[in-house]
């Protein structure tokens, strides 16, 4: 219900803005590409997209940590909506592994057992999504972060993508972790 209020006052200011109902939240035409059937919501111009990024490391017995960076967003489950003020969007996040929608996660931590993960390349991405599982975009564009991994390897890092990341740019240097900077040295 407050992602509901939070949109109508919104689009009730870009009408004051603009004149135009453009600004207001809109279904994408395009959802569903990408292996995602889950309808996209444009986050209107006025509010500040949600950034994510996501770091991997090897868990000491057994699989993958997976932790998910973000902010301008309450991560978190649908149960726990509407008991705060809101300053962000709300929602969750989905989890795909390789094309294939493993689960929901409700908090910025999770681990990755190795049977996840087929032996060589893997894509890991995940979406930000509104409670009714709708995923945030803007500009046509669904705010997501995705690892590129060669479990086998020992820098199996292999490359790191999103939409919207933490740090505009390229990441310091000296927050980056050797696993971080597998994809720069081969």
């Amino acid at each position: 219900m407050k992602i509901i209020g939070y949109f109508l006052i919104g689009s009730l200011f870009g009408l004051m803005v603009s004149g135009s109902p453009a600004l207001a939240a809109q279904a994408n035409p395009h959802a569903g590409h990408n292996g995602d059937q889950h309808p996209v919501i444009e986050i209107p111009v006025h509010i500040a997209v949600p950034r994510i990024e996501l770091d991997i490391s090897r868990d000491s017995l057994s699989g993958f940590n997976l932790h998910i960076g973000y902010d301008r967003f309450e991560l978190e489950s649908p149960r726990y909506a509407n008991n705060k003020p809101q300053r962000f969007l709300e929602g969750h996040a989905h989890l795909y592994i390789n094309g294939e929608k493993i689960q929901r996660l409700y908090a910025a931590d999770v681990h990755l057992p190795e049977k996840l993960l087929k032996p060589g390349f893997n894509q890991i991405t995940v979406t930000l999504n509104a409670h009714d599982h709708s995923t945030w975009s803007r500009g046509g564009k669904r705010v997501l972060a995705t690892l590129f991994i060669q479990r086998d390897r020992d820098n199996f890092v292999l490359h790191h993508f999103s939409t919207s990341p933490l740090s505009q740019g390229e990441r310091r240097e000296e927050s980056k972790k050797p696993q971080d900077l597998a994809h720069i040295s081969q």
